[in-house]
């Protein structure tokens, strides 16, 4: 005869779970609904910002039903460095993990990534030491990815097919404002396939390629992960 009990949930191990339940749940941002009249162009600048990782960053995030848009500030002078000369890669994952489903880089330094910057010529103007055409500069073409870091096409801003990029610096602050269409809703093949409501995988990233051997040793590669509860129409 099998007398064993059903084990029982004891209060303390249901307060456990619950928390550990929150604390998942606390790991998904809600995207706020935005106003399609606040476009990258309109200089008008999203909601309310959020710390990023553990560098001076921020970032902010809403979305209406025809686009996501992400805009990133920083004041970290290493970080800033590291996005004017190699640029930074914002990466999308509409199932809402990790993967590099489609990414877009701006703005465009020397050469493609992953690569190196030894023996590029320095831009007019630069601090002593620094590398690449974007400083102060930041050019007009971007970079799109679709399938990791193997396949990429760099074309100029205005062809991208609703995509959206800007970088500009207001005193000591670096503001970094993007714009995807979603799926259906842009003009052009590089689309997010998600739609308000979705929960996505948004990434943060600047490459490691190897700086001149008098620049900043302090500037540390960029990798951040977010999942991010699209809005639905309020």
């Amino acid at each position: 005869m099998n007398n064993t009990r059903p084990a029982r949930i004891t209060p303390f191990i249901a307060c456990v779970c619950c928390a550990l339940l929150a604390a998942c749940a606390s790991l998904v941002l809600q995207s706020r609904w935005g106003d399609p009249a606040k476009s990258v162009d309109s200089d008008a600048r999203p909601g309310t910002f959020i710390p990023l990782a553990e560098r001076e960053a921020s970032y902010a995030i809403e979305n209406d039903d025809t686009r996501l848009r992400i805009a990133l500030m920083t004041t970290d002078p290493d970080l800033q460095e590291r996005i004017r000369t190699e640029g930074m890669i914002i990466w999308f994952d509409p199932e809402g993990g990790e993967a590099r489903r489609l990414g877009i880089r701006y703005p465009i330094a020397w050469g493609s990534l992953p690569g190196s910057l030894d023996g590029v010529p320095q831009s007019e103007g630069a601090p002593p030491g620094s590398r690449g055409a974007g400083w102060g500069k930041p050019g007009d073409e971007v970079e799109i990815y679709t399938d990791g870091y193997n396949e990429h096409e760099r074309m100029g801003r205005r062809d991208a097919g609703g995509i959206s990029v800007k970088i500009a610096m207001m005193s000591d602050t670096l503001l970094y404002d993007i714009s995807v269409p979603f799926r259906g809703r842009g003009p052009g093949p590089y689309v997010l396939d998600a739609a308000p409501g979705g929960l996505i995988g948004v990434g943060f990233e600047t490459r490691d390629t190897r700086l001149a051997a008098n620049s900043a040793a302090s500037i540390i590669p960029f990798q951040v992960w977010k999942k991010i509860r699209l809005a639905l129409h309020p």
